[in-house]
């Protein structure tokens, strides 16, 4: 038994060291930057301004196709009656109004039940130019000048989770100043 004891080896081990591979740190930062450009660049893009319909005409060309909140008056001649089925799709045709200014309206999908005309909305979509989805639709009372505002969702003043006093202000403008009698 001497012999198997002898033969046993006590002396301590080095433990092995396990590395990282130095470029896995790297790595990980090159992911975390990445995440944040990437977010950045989503708030960037999806923010949207919330703009009155005479603003949003005049600034037009500045905001091209981004996307962006648009605020009016339906007038008069803008009802729901006026939903066409074109191709399967579902359009509105209708035109805002706002400190005299006006604005031709194509929303996709069905009005919410309180739209109606000399109700603020708020739009939210992008100017378009060209055709309309439906041919040769000519806006009655409407701007008819070539652009329209192409939109998706339409937010009708109902509650005070809007800013109140812009919509209040929206409906005392959003008017269209009546002819006087002759």
């Amino acid at each position: 038994m001497d012999e198997q004891n002898t033969q046993i080896d006590l002396s301590p081990r080095v433990p092995k060291v396990k590395l990282t591979p130095k470029w896995l740190p790297m790595l990980a930062f090159l992911a975390i930057a990445i995440a944040v450009v990437v977010l950045i660049w989503f708030l960037i893009t999806n923010s949207q301004s919330f703009l009155p319909a005479d603003q949003a005409v005049e600034e037009r060309s500045q905001l091209g196709d981004r996307r962006f909140q648009i605020l009016g008056s339906p007038i008069a001649s803008a009802t729901s009656d006026q939903t066409v089925i074109i191709d399967g799709n579902e359009y509105t045709f209708f035109t805002i109004a706002f400190d005299g200014v006006l604005v031709d309206i194509v929303s996709t999908g069905t009005p919410p039940d309180l739209f109606d005309e000399g109700i603020p909305v708020v739009l939210e979509g992008k100017w378009s130019q060209g055709p309309l989805p439906q041919q040769g639709f000519i806006f009655q009372n409407g701007a008819n000048d070539g652009w329209w505002f192409s939109t998706n969702r339409i937010l009708v003043k109902h509650d005070n989770d809007y800013r109140e006093e812009r919509l209040d202000d929206a409906e005392e403008r959003g008017q269209i100043p009546k002819a006087a009698d002759s």
